[in-house]
Protein backbone atom coordinates (compact mmCIF):
# COMPACT_ATOMS: atom_id res chain seq x y z
CA UNK A 1 0.00 0.00 0.00
CA UNK A 2 1.09 3.26 -0.67
CA UNK A 3 1.40 4.49 2.87
CA UNK A 4 3.70 1.88 3.65
CA UNK A 5 5.76 2.67 0.72
CA UNK A 6 5.90 6.50 1.81
CA UNK A 7 6.83 5.29 5.26
CA UNK A 8 9.93 3.72 4.35
CA UNK A 9 10.64 5.87 1.57
CA UNK A 10 13.89 8.42 2.22
CA UNK A 11 12.52 11.09 0.50
CA UNK A 12 8.96 11.77 2.38
CA UNK A 13 8.33 12.68 5.93
CA UNK A 14 5.17 11.73 7.80
CA UNK A 15 4.07 14.84 9.41
CA UNK A 16 0.54 14.34 11.71
CA UNK A 17 -2.32 15.63 9.47
CA UNK A 18 -3.25 19.30 11.43
CA UNK A 19 -0.64 19.28 14.07
CA UNK A 20 0.45 22.49 12.65
CA UNK A 21 -2.59 24.11 13.61
CA UNK A 22 -3.43 26.20 17.10
CA UNK A 23 -6.23 24.50 19.36
CA UNK A 24 -8.56 27.13 18.08
CA UNK A 25 -7.71 26.99 14.67
CA UNK A 26 -8.10 23.19 14.87
CA UNK A 27 -11.02 23.65 16.95
CA UNK A 28 -12.64 25.92 14.63
CA UNK A 29 -11.73 23.82 11.14
CA UNK A 30 -14.01 22.61 8.67
CA UNK A 31 -11.64 19.58 7.98
CA UNK A 32 -9.77 18.94 11.06
CA UNK A 33 -13.09 19.49 13.55
CA UNK A 34 -16.37 19.98 11.49
CA UNK A 35 -16.25 16.70 9.13
CA UNK A 36 -14.44 14.42 11.85
CA UNK A 37 -17.28 12.12 12.22
CA UNK A 38 -18.60 8.61 11.53
CA UNK A 39 -19.30 8.53 7.76
CA UNK A 40 -17.70 11.54 6.97
CA UNK A 41 -13.92 11.89 7.64
CA UNK A 42 -13.74 9.24 10.70
CA UNK A 43 -9.88 8.60 10.62
CA UNK A 44 -7.19 11.61 10.52
CA UNK A 45 -5.60 11.41 7.37
CA UNK A 46 -2.08 9.97 6.85
CA UNK A 47 0.06 12.78 5.52
CA UNK A 48 3.99 13.08 3.78
CA UNK A 49 6.07 15.80 2.95
CA UNK A 50 8.89 15.72 0.89
CA UNK A 51 12.26 17.27 2.30
CA UNK A 52 11.71 20.77 1.13
CA UNK A 53 7.82 21.07 2.14
CA UNK A 54 7.15 21.80 -1.86
CA UNK A 55 5.20 17.69 -2.50
CA UNK A 56 2.79 16.55 -0.18
CA UNK A 57 0.91 12.97 -0.42
CA UNK A 58 -2.20 12.84 2.07
CA UNK A 59 -4.48 9.42 2.47
CA UNK A 60 -7.48 9.70 3.38
CA UNK A 61 -11.35 8.04 3.92
CA UNK A 62 -14.15 10.20 2.44
CA UNK A 63 -17.44 8.46 4.20
CA UNK A 64 -20.67 8.03 2.99
CA UNK A 65 -22.51 11.39 3.93
CA UNK A 66 -20.38 13.38 2.47
CA UNK A 67 -22.24 13.53 -1.04
CA UNK A 68 -23.78 15.81 -3.36
CA UNK A 69 -25.51 13.31 -5.27
CA UNK A 70 -26.14 9.76 -3.55
CA UNK A 71 -23.14 7.69 -3.41
CA UNK A 72 -20.97 10.56 -4.80
CA UNK A 73 -19.31 12.59 -3.07
CA UNK A 74 -19.91 16.57 -3.02
CA UNK A 75 -18.25 18.46 -6.03
CA UNK A 76 -17.59 21.39 -2.73
CA UNK A 77 -16.15 18.84 -0.75
CA UNK A 78 -13.42 17.73 -3.33
CA UNK A 79 -12.71 21.35 -4.06
CA UNK A 80 -11.97 22.27 -0.12
CA UNK A 81 -9.87 19.14 -0.08
CA UNK A 82 -7.81 20.51 -3.26
CA UNK A 83 -7.65 24.12 -1.69
CA UNK A 84 -6.11 22.57 1.46
CA UNK A 85 -3.14 20.23 -0.34
CA UNK A 86 -2.22 23.81 -2.45
CA UNK A 87 -2.02 24.96 0.60
CA UNK A 88 0.32 22.77 1.93
CA UNK A 89 1.93 22.63 -1.34
CA UNK A 90 2.05 26.72 -1.36
CA UNK A 91 2.77 28.51 1.91
CA UNK A 92 5.82 27.31 3.71
CA UNK A 93 7.28 28.73 0.55
CA UNK A 94 5.68 32.04 1.24
CA UNK A 95 7.03 34.92 3.36
CA UNK A 96 6.08 34.90 6.73
CA UNK A 97 4.61 31.11 5.91
CA UNK A 98 1.44 32.94 5.49
CA UNK A 99 -0.88 33.31 2.19
CA UNK A 100 -4.45 32.94 0.85
CA UNK A 101 -6.23 31.63 -1.72
CA UNK A 102 -6.72 34.23 -4.51
CA UNK A 103 -7.31 32.18 -7.15
CA UNK A 104 -8.45 28.39 -7.22
CA UNK A 105 -9.01 26.75 -10.73
CA UNK A 106 -10.84 22.73 -10.04
CA UNK A 107 -11.81 20.15 -13.06
CA UNK A 108 -13.99 17.26 -11.96
CA UNK A 109 -12.66 13.98 -14.18
CA UNK A 110 -14.67 11.00 -12.45
CA UNK A 111 -17.05 11.10 -10.33
CA UNK A 112 -15.57 10.56 -6.61
CA UNK A 113 -17.65 7.86 -4.85
CA UNK A 114 -17.99 8.14 -1.61
CA UNK A 115 -16.84 5.45 1.51
CA UNK A 116 -13.75 4.91 -0.10
CA UNK A 117 -10.20 5.94 0.68
CA UNK A 118 -8.24 8.19 -1.69
CA UNK A 119 -4.90 9.70 -2.85
CA UNK A 120 -4.83 13.89 -2.89
CA UNK A 121 -0.91 14.77 -4.36
CA UNK A 122 -0.03 18.43 -4.48
CA UNK A 123 3.08 19.96 -6.20
CA UNK A 124 4.51 23.48 -5.88
CA UNK A 125 4.88 24.66 -9.26
CA UNK A 126 6.43 28.29 -9.13
CA UNK A 127 7.42 30.73 -6.97
CA UNK A 128 7.82 34.85 -7.84
CA UNK A 129 7.86 36.63 -4.57
CA UNK A 130 4.42 36.80 -2.77
CA UNK A 131 3.00 34.80 -5.34
CA UNK A 132 2.99 30.53 -5.24
CA UNK A 133 1.33 28.40 -7.84
CA UNK A 134 0.48 25.44 -7.46
CA UNK A 135 -1.18 21.52 -8.66
CA UNK A 136 -3.19 19.33 -6.38
CA UNK A 137 -5.63 15.97 -7.63
CA UNK A 138 -7.36 13.85 -6.17
CA UNK A 139 -7.05 9.80 -7.18
CA UNK A 140 -8.11 6.14 -6.00
CA UNK A 141 -6.19 4.01 -3.98
CA UNK A 142 -5.09 1.08 -6.30
CA UNK A 143 -2.79 -0.64 -8.21
CA UNK A 144 -3.70 1.64 -11.03
CA UNK A 145 -4.90 4.85 -9.85
CA UNK A 146 -7.56 6.36 -11.77
CA UNK A 147 -7.68 10.77 -11.35
CA UNK A 148 -10.70 11.63 -10.08
CA UNK A 149 -10.50 15.29 -9.58
CA UNK A 150 -7.60 18.33 -10.39
CA UNK A 151 -6.98 21.85 -9.14
CA UNK A 152 -4.44 24.72 -10.15
CA UNK A 153 -4.08 27.78 -7.48
CA UNK A 154 -2.50 31.25 -7.03
CA UNK A 155 -1.73 31.75 -3.51
CA UNK A 156 -0.62 35.36 -2.25
CA UNK A 157 0.87 35.98 0.80
CA UNK A 158 0.02 39.86 2.34
CA UNK A 159 2.52 42.70 2.59
CA UNK A 160 1.32 42.86 5.93
CA UNK A 161 2.65 40.04 8.59
CA UNK A 162 -1.01 37.49 9.36
CA UNK A 163 -1.06 34.65 11.10
CA UNK A 164 1.98 32.09 10.79
CA UNK A 165 1.79 28.66 9.79
CA UNK A 166 3.98 26.10 10.78
CA UNK A 167 3.50 23.01 8.58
Amino acid sequence: MIVQELRQSNDWEEVIAYEHLSDSARAHSLTANTLRANGLIARRPVKFFNQDKTECIIVLHLGANLCGHDGVIHGGLAATILDEMLAYVTIPSLPNFTGFTANLNVDYRKPIKSNQWVTVHGRLEKLEGRKAWGKAWIETVVDEPTLLAEATALYISPRSDGPRTNF
